[in-house]
């Protein structure tokens, strides 16, 4: 990640969080790469340099309110109340580069398993760079490292993502397509994080 000056922000963003706990536990890794790598998350979208809205891309229902969601922002961009918008998570791991035909609007998509890469992606907008616009990674063999997210869960409790994915190619489920083929951190791994967010509880929330 790239050097700041101490105290002197790259930007300012607000961040819209859809969908399951395993999706916020993604919202919160992405949070917090972008605080290590020197953006300022605000609480409203309005004034804020780029949002990031984290989709869930699994039912109808859910699809329909990442883009009512999308659309809202859009509409905050159009009037000049922020100024870009990164559509991440699972609604453009399932569609791809089509999203960004369906809304143009929107600046970037990145899929599930680029969430690392966020900071990058935004500097991209901040920079106001217009190539790569698109940002896929493939699904991981080995389960992703969660370390390093900025909580915003209440404090007396946190998520623990155990597994991802699933072998079971459904022809009704889109989570493989999603998410890849199940993958799990071991038991001595899983213990140790749990053991981190109990010793982080109450300390800023920070593991």
């Amino acid at each position: 990640m790239s050097e700041t000056v101490r105290g002197e922000s790259k930007g300012n963003y607000a961040f819209v969080s859809l969908g399951c706990p395993k999706n916020l536990v993604d919202s919160e890794k992405m949070l917090g790469t972008l605080a290590l790598d020197g953006y300022t998350l605000v609480p409203e979208p309005e004034g804020s340099d780029f949002v990031i809205v984290n989709t869930c891309g699994f039912i109808e229902s859910a699809r329909a309110e990442s883009r009512s969601v999308i659309d809202e922002m859009i509409e905050l961009k159009r009037s000049g109340q922020t100024g870009g918008l990164i559509v991440a998570g699972c609604l453009p791991e399932r569609l791809g580069g089509s999203l960004l035909k369906e809304r143009p609007e929107i600046d970037h998509v990145v899929g599930v398993f680029g969430r690392d890469e966020i900071h990058r992606v935004a500097d991209h907008l901040i920079g106001n760079a217009r190539e790569q616009r698109e940002l896929f990674r493939p699904a991981p063999i080995t389960a992703q490292q969660d370390r390093g997210r900025l909580r915003i869960t209440p404090k007396h409790f946190a998520y623990l993502k155990i597994s991802e994915g699933c072998d079971r190619t459904c022809t009704f489920c889109a989570i493989p397509g999603m998410r890849g083929r199940s993958t799990a951190g071991s038991a001595e791994a899983c213990w140790c994080r749990i053991g981190t967010r109990a010793r982080s509880r109450g300390r800023g929330g920070r593991r």
